[in-house]
């Protein structure tokens, strides 16, 4: 199992390539990619490496690691198929003196959650799993970020209709690399994107954009993956999809308040579908608070309304006015919710 990483840092939102210089100023930017490998291909949380491998804005090499986690497991290197025969390239003693997966969290943690970064991974879905399968044994708190899928990225740039495997990959852009080893799978990751990047003249903001790409969110051990939302689903499936996740997230929330008991909060739907951090403090506020979220207007008695509609906030919005006249209903905005104004 592999763990691919890259987190894109800007000085500014403008458009950014590597060696701009716009109107006298240089824009920064800085990559840093990581690879995960597991010892036991049954045992999602027995990561036994991190590769780390830094790069600059022109994706020169500043420095290349592989950061070794004694994984306090059996080995088991034929992954989830009888006599594969994975060689991870491992030095099980190097290992053994090692530390441990917690030993190791804070600094991940500091990486992965720091707000000036954007995480970018290979084939993460199945990875964040094995992240957070990690957190989990060791008893801690999930690392909650956003990603990119790299692997989607390079699909939809070559158009085609299958996901290709890191050393696919690796043999078209032509380079030649020791599969496995964390800190060599972690170069080849970060060559991905250096030539999305170069090759398509776009930022990464600019692909996603181009692609229709949804970031990745981790958020208290939820995942919802990264996919790509052109010609793929209808609106009503999106709404949908967003609904649950939005369930989903909010059993995970503890009350800790009663101050909405009793109160059904509706979302502007441009709210349920953004899938951001304001979505997800507007449900720690309800939900704490001991109030419910319903996707349904008439079971609702606030309707959040958002700050850039969409154009079904504006056809559903005319209904939550026709409840708002007839007192079924009160409308509130994001603002009023955080500030604890409802």
């Amino acid at each position: 199992m592999r763990f691919s990483i890259f987190v894109q840092f800007s000085m500014d939102k403008v458009k950014v390539l590597p060696n701009s210089v716009k109107f006298g100023k240089v824009y920064l930017m800085k990559f840093l990619a990581f690879d995960i490998e597991a010892a036991n291909g049954y045992m999602l949380s027995s990561i036994c490496s991190v590769g780390v491998v830094i790069a600059d804005e022109r994706f020169n090499v500043l420095s290349r690691e592989n950061i070794w986690i004694n994984p306090k497991t059996k080995y088991n290197l034929n992954g989830t198929r009888a006599n594969v025969g994975i060689d991870l390239h491992l030095d099980k003693a190097l290992l053994s003196a090692s530390p441990d997966f917690a030993k190791v969290y804070p600094r991940l943690k500091s990486l992965l959650t720091d707000p000036q970064y954007v995480v970018f991974g290979h084939a993460v879905d199945s990875d964040v799993r094995m992240l957070n399968k990690a957190c989990e044994r060791y008893r801690l708190p999930s690392i909650d970020f956003e990603f990119v899928c790299s692997q989607l990225l390079y699909r939809l740039y070559k158009g085609e209709k299958e996901i290709k495997a890191l050393h696919k990959i690796a043999d078209e852009l032509g380079v030649t690399f020791q599969q496995h080893n964390s800190e060599e799978d972690a170069y080849v990751s970060m060559l991905t994107m250096k030539y999305l990047v170069e090759s398509s003249g776009l930022t990464v903001d600019e692909l996603l954009d181009k692609y229709r790409v949804r970031k990745g969110v981790n958020k208290n051990f939820v995942l919802t993956r990264p996919v790509t939302l052109a010609g793929q689903v209808s609106n009503k499936k999106l709404t949908q999809v967003a609904i649950e996740r939005i369930k989903e997230y909010n059993l995970t929330v503890q009350k800790t308040g009663g101050k909405y008991r009793n109160v059904a909060f509706c979302l502007a739907r441009s709210l349920e579908l953004s899938d951001g951090e304001q979505l997800y403090a507007v449900l720690n506020k309800i939900i704490q608070n001991g109030g419910r979220y319903t996707a349904k207007l008439i079971k609702g008695n606030v309707y959040v309304k958002s700050d850039n509609p969409i154009e079904q906030d504006v056809m559903r919005e005319k209904r939550v006015a026709e409840l708002e006249e007839q007192g079924l209903i009160k409308v509130v905005t994001i603002d009023d919710v955080l500030e604890g104004r409802v």
